[in-house]
């Protein structure tokens, strides 16, 4: 009974929260899936990466309210997503949905889905469902963010674009520093984001590494 009550007492947190929440509102507005919409174009109006013609691949990409900034910003473009989750298609967006990426067949769609084309943008807002221990589910997130990483880095699966961009999000902690170095070994730019949209008390961070040396 108690934890009934104490997940009826969360979900009422989240509702009220949510409702007052100011990118929760204007995700609303504008018909956005999720408010992390407006940390993507922040970043976005930060380094202008995302052009018309842009092919982007959105790795974690449910519920696909990055997908539907990248339609919106890359209007001749490719955009392409895939995640675990189930999403609901987007127009102008072509979905890998029920799709784990480390599985070989899904990497393959992938590369089919491409057909050939270079990428301009990676990006990956993903994150694990969480443990409750801070310091298990950063390093966690850090794993996820390098193994996309490695689909473009070491496996060749993805065909980055010398000036090409990659996006992620992740938790603040220990193993950030050495992901970090990882990173600045294969681009030229590596810089620590957190848009307005990320709440106050969050330690969600975003690196923007652009220029991949090949």
């Amino acid at each position: 009974m108690f934890s009934t009550k104490k997940s009826q007492g969360n979900l009422h947190k989240y509702i009220q929260r949510q409702s007052t929440d100011e990118f929760a509102v204007k995700a609303r507005e504008h018909n956005y899936r999720a408010r992390s919409a407006f940390k993507l174009i922040e970043i976005n109006e930060k380094f202008k990466f995302l052009k018309p013609e842009s092919t982007v691949i959105d790795i974690g990409c449910a519920p696909g309210s990055w997908l539907q900034v990248v339609v919106q910003k890359c209007p001749n473009g490719y955009a392409s997503g895939v995640d675990l989750q189930n999403v609901l298609p987007i127009r102008g967006a072509d979905i890998l949905s029920l799709s784990d990426i480390t599985d070989p067949a899904v990497k393959l769609k992938i590369r089919e889905k491409l057909a050939h084309r270079q990428v301009d943008v990676v990006l990956s807002d993903m994150a694990p469902n969480p443990t409750g221990d801070n310091a298990t589910d950063h390093l966690r997130l850090i794993e996820l963010c390098r193994s996309v990483f490695r689909l473009f880095s070491v496996e060749n699966e993805i065909e980055l674009v010398k000036n090409g961009v990659y996006l992620c999000k992740i938790w603040d902690g220990s193993a950030r520093a050495e992901f970090v170095r990882e990173l600045s070994d294969r681009f030229s730019t590596v810089k620590t984001v957190k848009p307005t949209a990320c709440r106050d008390n969050s330690a969600e961070l975003y690196l923007f590494c652009r220029n991949f040396k090949k």
